[in-house]
């Protein structure tokens, strides 16, 4: 891990003007003028970390939040019956850990990265002060702490009655919508460009290795979806989207 913590010289300013931009682009932190990101600037840190590494663990003090500047992470709840279930994937702009950070209890999940990732932390005690200079900020949290709840909601909702299939459909989609970008060879076509395999699968949706083989097979020849590189390309988002809805 590389920690591009305090130094001294011109690099640090250049070091902590990239990390602001990173930070800005969090939707609590939009609204800030530039002499506050002045002052906020000093409680940026930057940390590195390669494929399959760990940010924290479930249970975890929450010590900091993070802002991801490069790369995807995925947030996993381990269950008291040994499965895991992958509660959200993260890209880009978007907060780890802000939840646990608020209220002082553990991380309610592991967060993993799925490729080399690099984030930007504030420590908890900074994050507090932030909070009190800056109420524009605690109204941001307010919005993401809500659309976070209707994610867990709806998660739920999901898991109690959609078919293994709606789910699988729904979580490609979304992640399409996350990491996709055009896929050349086909009009319509969407590269979701992060690695996933059957396991992720599996844990994103709450079913088996074995049901999201059998699934994925199925979306395949019925030209949904195909793989390549270790990536899945969404053939028909069209069609997809009717079996997220439960069709077909």
């Amino acid at each position: 891990m590389v920690n591009t913590k305090t130094r001294t010289g011109p690099r640090l300013d250049k070091l902590q003007w990239n990390m602001v931009q990173v930070a800005r682009t969090a939707p609590l932190f939009r609204g800030l003028s530039e002499e506050e990101w002045v002052e906020i600037a000093p409680m940026l840190h930057g940390h590195c970390y390669p494929k399959d590494a760990y940010l924290f663990f479930q249970g975890d003090p929450p010590d900091a939040l993070y802002i991801i500047w490069i790369g995807r992470v995925k947030l996993v709840r381990h269950t008291d019956h040994g499965r895991d279930v992958v509660l959200e994937v993260l890209g880009p702009g978007q907060l780890i850990g802000e939840m646990a950070v608020l209220d002082g209890r553990p991380y309610s999940a592991t967060a993993q990265t799925l490729e080399e990732v690099a984030v930007v932390t504030i420590a908890r005690r900074d994050f507090f002060t932030i909070l009190e200079r800056y109420p524009r900020v605690a109204m941001g949290v307010i919005s993401e702490l809500t659309r976070r709840l209707r994610l867990t909601n709806e998660l739920v909702r999901s898991l109690a009655v959609d078919r293994v299939e709606q789910r699988i459909a729904r979580t490609l989609l979304r992640l399409a919508d996350l990491a996709g970008r055009p896929y050349e060879q086909q009009d319509e076509a969407i590269l979701i460009d992060m690695p996933l395999t059957r396991q992720d699968i599996a844990e994103m949706t709450g079913t088996t290795v074995e049901t999201a083989i059998r699934v994925m097979s199925r979306l395949r020849r019925q030209g949904l979806v195909t793989n390549a590189r270790s990536r899945i390309i969404v053939l028909n988002p069209q069609e997809l989207k009717v079996v997220a809805r439960g069709g077909k």
